[in-house]
């Protein structure tokens, strides 16, 4: 007769196990002994079968929610249990029903062992440490970082793929043979890139950058060798490195003489390009999250565009190495500049090619010149002289011809009439002839080279790379940031789990079919609280705490 029960009241945990405590067998008697309502002693063997016959008054009784008695005879095994209902039997005399606390009592009598974990709070919370796909709502998002456009550019250059270059200082009054530029007849490399001609250019820097190119279209018709001029491009300033550029200047006849500059290129066999590099976001203008997994995908991450409908997502988190996204832009000489953004360091791979964009092709240019001007320079002279040749030796044959006619007559009486119409004719037939090959010439029309394909991404200045820190609205921040907190990440592996790692509470979710532990604990009360894990448990560390989640639980 020296079993003990105590009547406890104010206990916050609840019979669905949703909360529970890490309290061991003596901190749990210590809490009920902290809010008790009323003890007895000498009782016979009280079983933990759902009922006692207790001394306490029915009043005693009502305030009670809670109670923990001890077989001393038997082990001294304290049991804790929810009061589920007190019946008034008489005075002093009050029947308790109850249902035991299986965690509480049992709590420090099992070992966690490796099982599947659902979920739960981690020990690690450093950004990109915990990335297991969450399945929530994100909802909309918003521009955390107002958006940076890479330049490429401080000024643009026009690139002019050629055979024919002006000669250095050639004047434009007359331009004759030994005046004239060079014809190029080889393969040049650029970038890697082989052409089978020069290319120069023409920095689009003012106004008059613009007329060195007018004039230089001039003056190469001028020259007889427009059609040498392939294609005409824009292309970025980050292609051109200009301690590669040599300055040119040569003259062309106008109105008046004017002088032109442009440059040409060294051959290169090296790509161009350079390094970009945007700041991971780790913080919130307004609002500062308490899970770090906030700060990752899809809550947190890098929009890039290209402007012209092609974009990619990036993971703040796949960068390694470094506190920054980084990317590498290629670029190389061609019609339309071909480019490439690729980042580095992305996905435990140096270049991951796989999720580079294209760089928005850049406009090529159209020009036109006078045919005629150009086909009088290339044949004019020949063909004058061809004319007047071929006009004076006909002249020279039909002289002769009437000579020889006239001595025929004076021999013979017979005039040679016929032949010498008939030269004529050969005479007109020659003039004809090379008139018609003027008039030829005059009516071609004039040469137009390329097509424009300007375009409104480049009136905009929007040819590059735009990139955006995007995340979630602050709004459904807080509930995924509040949904962290209160229920941990998905893990989805196989662990230990982590019970008290957190300043004031613990959340574990195990598989359907997994066991949390083993122990010196009876089946029915291992399998409550196996139960408990599976349908997800949150394990408080102080009883005064429980169901505030507001608390800071910060990693122990």
């Amino acid at each position: 007769m020296n079993s003990k029960i105590l009547l406890v009241k104010n206990i916050h945990i609840d019979r669905q196990y949703t909360n529970v405590l890490s309290y061991s067998e003596a901190q749990m008697l210590e809490l009920c002994q902290a809010n008790l309502v009323a003890q007895a002693d000498n009782y016979s063997f009280l079983r933990p079968t759902g009922s006692i016959m207790s001394g306490f008054t029915y009043a005693q009784c009502l305030q009670a929610n809670y109670i923990a008695f001890q077989n001393s005879d038997y082990s001294n095994k304290w049991f804790f249990a929810w009061i589920d209902d007190v019946i008034y039997k008489g005075d002093k005399k009050t029947e308790i029903t109850f249902t035991v606390d299986a965690w509480s009592t049992w709590f420090d009598k099992w070992t966690s062992k490796p099982c599947f974990i659902q979920r739960e709070h981690t020990n690690d919370d450093t950004i990109g440490s915990n990335t297991i796909q969450e399945y929530l709502d994100v909802g909309d998002v918003v521009c955390e970082v107002t958006e940076e456009d890479i330049s490429l550019s401080e000024y643009y250059w026009i690139a002019v793929e050629t055979d024919w270059i002006p000669k250095d200082g050639s004047t434009g009054k007359e331009i004759s043979d030994s005046d004239k530029g060079q014809q190029f007849s080889g393969i040049t490399v650029y970038n890697k890139q082989v052409f089978g001609n020069q290319i120069i250019l023409f920095q689009v820097n003012t106004i008059q950058d613009l007329e060195n190119l007018r004039l230089y279209i001039l003056r190469t018709n001028s020259d007889g060798h427009i059609a040498d001029i392939q294609n005409i491009f824009v292309i970025p300033s980050a292609l051109v490195d200009e301690p590669t550029i040599t300055e040119h200047k040569a003259k062309v006849k106008e109105v008046e003489e004017k002088e032109f500059t442009f440059y040409t290129i060294e051959y290169t066999n090296e790509v161009a390009g350079f390094n970009i590099s945007i700041d991971k976001i780790t913080s919130f203008n307004d609002y500062i999250p308490k899970n770090k997994k906030c700060f990752c995908y899809p809550y947190n991450y890098l929009f890039v565009s290209n402007n012209i409908g092609n974009s990619n997502i990036f993971k703040y988190e796949n960068f390694y190495g470094s506190d920054k996204a980084t990317f590498r832009l290629d670029l190389v000489l061609s019609i339309g500049v071909s480019g490439k953004l690729t980042p580095i360091n992305y996905k435990l791979m140096e270049r991951d090619d796989d999720d580079s964009l294209p760089l928005a092709k850049y406009p090529t240019c159209a020009w036109s010149s006078d045919a005629f001007t150009n086909w009088l320079t290339q044949n004019a002279v020949n063909e004058s002289t061809n004319m007047a040749f071929g006009i004076f030796g006909a002249a020279n044959q039909y002289i002769s011809s009437i000579n020889a006619n006239n001595q025929k007559v004076q021999d013979t009486g017979k005039s040679k009439t016929g032949s010498a119409i008939d030269l004529g004719v050969n005479i007109a037939g020659t003039v004809a002839r090379q008139i018609g090959n003027f008039y030829s010439g005059a009516l071609m029309p004039n040469i137009q080279g390329g097509n424009n394909t300007g375009n409104v991404t480049w009136a905009t200045e929007r040819n590059t790379f735009s990139f955006r820190c995007m995340r979630v609205k602050t709004e459904n921040l807080k509930i995924i940031d509040d949904y962290f907190s209160r229920f941990g990440y998905a893990t989805n592996r196989v662990k230990i789990p982590n019970i008290t790692g957190r300043q004031n509470f613990n959340y574990i979710e195990i598989g359907s079919s997994e066991e949390i532990g083993y122990g010196e604990v009876p089946a029915k009360y291992m399998d409550t609280i196996n139960n408990a894990c599976r349908r997800g448990v949150t394990i408080w560390h102080n009883h005064a705490n429980v169901g505030n989640y507001s608390l800071n639980n910060t990693i122990v």
